[in-house]
């Protein structure tokens, strides 16, 4: 939020940060209910979740818990893929 920002101050205190979670949390939630992974891939689907998620979070804690969430999910996927692995060579 630099000098010129058109992005509403939202103050850093608990309950926002809460708030933000909460927002975050149910807009992902609808994602996965509709097997979306990326959060720009579900705005229509879940339009009203992502509003609040974006009204109630700063931009870039938008976008970190966007990327966050993708490189979550293919870490997930990559250990699955070790332990299924390693389970083959045990045997």
């Amino acid at each position: 939020m630099g000098l010129f920002s058109k992005e509403p101050k939202i103050e850093n205190n608990r309950a926002n940060r809460k708030k933000c979670w909460e927002s975050r949390d149910k807009f992902f939630s609808c994602l996965d209910k509709n097997d979306i992974l990326k959060p720009s891939d579900g705005v229509s689907k879940c339009k009203a979740e992502n509003q609040q998620y974006e009204t109630d979070c700063v931009s870039s804690w938008v976008k970190y818990f966007n990327e966050k969430r993708i490189v979550d999910f293919k870490r997930e996927q990559m250990l699955k893929q070790v332990e299924e692995q390693n389970a083959k060579l045990s045997k």
